[in-house]
């Protein structure tokens, strides 16, 4: 069960960085459906079985927003990088001297 929650969460960060929330939403709520019925399945109680998929699907749900947080901040910092290397050659060409 821990190696199918970390497992969940490594393909939760991975979700964040390329699909929408909507998009995940939906599969996030489809596999802690899975989850739970699996824990039922496996002779848990109707309480247990539905916490494990609350469990699995708040573990899915922080796995994806750290995913996007981290996607943004590494596309902000390469664009900001390009930013500044242009910036850089603009204020090279002006301080040329002229004469």
């Amino acid at each position: 069960m821990l190696i199918t929650t970390g497992v969940a969460v490594v393909i939760s960060i991975a979700a964040g960085a390329s699909i929408r929330a909507w998009a995940f939403a939906i599969f996030a709520f489809l596999v802690a459906i899975g989850f739970g019925g699996v824990a039922f399945a496996d002779g848990s109680s109707v309480i247990a079985a539905i916490l494990s998929g609350v469990a699995i699907l708040a573990f899915m749900e922080t796995g994806y927003l750290a995913g996007v947080f981290v996607s943004g901040f590494l596309r902000r910092s390469a664009r900001a990088r390009e930013n500044n290397s242009v910036a850089d050659n603009v204020a090279t060409t002006h301080e040329r001297p002229q004469g």
